[in-house]
């Protein structure tokens, strides 16, 4: 029996349909599930830079939280810390931020222990837990108490600080700390128990931190403290008296002569004259005088002199005491 064209092209035609449909079905999809996926367990990175400080009659531990997850991701649930100390649960607190440093201060106690040893270990919200952080130690040592009596003083150009030495273990005070608030990154170190602030700008109000601090093998332990004043850069403080005043007369007139105040800030001198030694002073001239020296031609015998200082500021000092004139 002969088979036509038409047939055979469609026995072929079936044929290759067959054979399609048999490589799809040996593929993994075809009507079959896959093994399930393992769900993501996000786990935090452990913290690497747990670090521990004496501060006073505090240890100030500091870490910076983890950003990632170890397998990489990015850390979305962080949620508390768990510090250990010597082994031991110290405290649980709270993550204040992804990825960003944190602290947390305790006390020493009343009474100075050996070392101590401090790890980290965070947790998430869903109770996944990194690997414990590095350890970090510390032997609390005795310091420096608080100063006492920190006061400011604007002048000539400058804020000077002056304080008294800790009534507490006054000894151990090998240096002391200063920092101004509004530039807390620029830390001072001063050996006396005064400072000069030369950074003046006029009419801010400053506010300083000065703690007495110890120096241990090298390293600096804060003593207790700070103690703070806050002082308006307003400098208000007037010049000294002007001493040594004479008056030499010639057919001329007289020269009134003093010696030189030493204020950095000064912008002259204003001389008085009078015909009584003790009232009805007026000034000479309206101007102030920049020298130390001032020729008046008006001067009659017997008439009485008096200079006082002026600083850039405007502060005048009081008029020094009346000379006479020959």
């Amino acid at each position: 029996m002969q088979i036509g064209r038409w047939e055979i092209g469609r026995a072929l035609h079936l044929k290759r349909s067959a054979l399609l449909i048999l490589l799809f079905c040996l593929t993994p999809a075809c009507g079959k599930v896959g093994d399930p996926l393992p769900p993501f367990i996000r786990i935090p990175e452990a913290v690497k830079d747990l670090a521990v400080t004496q501060n006073g009659y505090d240890l100030v531990l500091s870490w910076t939280n983890p950003p990632r997850y170890i397998d990489g991701s990015a850390a979305t649930n962080l949620s508390l810390v768990h510090i250990r100390k010597n082994g031991e649960t110290l405290a649980t607190v709270k993550i204040e931020a992804t990825g960003q440093p944190q602290s947390y201060p305790t006390p020493v106690g009343p009474v100075l222990a050996g070392e101590s040893t401090f790890s980290l270990v965070v947790e998430t919200t869903q109770a996944k837990f990194s690997q414990v952080s590095n350890t970090a130690s510390v032997t609390p040592v005795e310091v420096p108490g608080r100063i006492t009596g920190l006061s400011a003083r604007p002048d000539q150009r400058r804020i000077f600080l002056s304080w008294e030495k800790p009534q507490d273990h006054p000894e151990l005070a090998d240096t002391y700390i200063v920092i101004r608030t509004d530039i807390p990154a620029e830390v001072e170190m001063v050996s006396d128990t005064r400072y000069e602030d030369v950074r003046y700008r006029a009419g801010r109000a400053l506010t300083y931190r000065v703690t007495a601090a110890r120096r241990v093998a090298g390293n600096m332990v804060m003593g207790v403290g700070p103690e703070s004043t806050t002082v308006t850069a307003e400098d208000k403080t007037p010049p000294a008296v002007p001493v040594g005043l004479e008056v030499k007369a010639s057919e001329a007139g007289a020269y009134v002569t003093w010696e030189p105040n030493s204020e950095s800030d000064l912008a002259g001198y204003r001389v008085f004259r009078s015909e009584w030694p003790d009232t009805g002073f007026k000034s000479v001239t309206d101007r102030l005088t920049g020298g130390v020296g001032f020729f008046d031609s008006s001067y009659r015998p017997g008439l009485y002199y008096a200079v006082s200082a002026v600083d850039e500021s405007g502060n005048e000092s009081p008029m020094s005491p009346a000379f006479r004139g020959p």
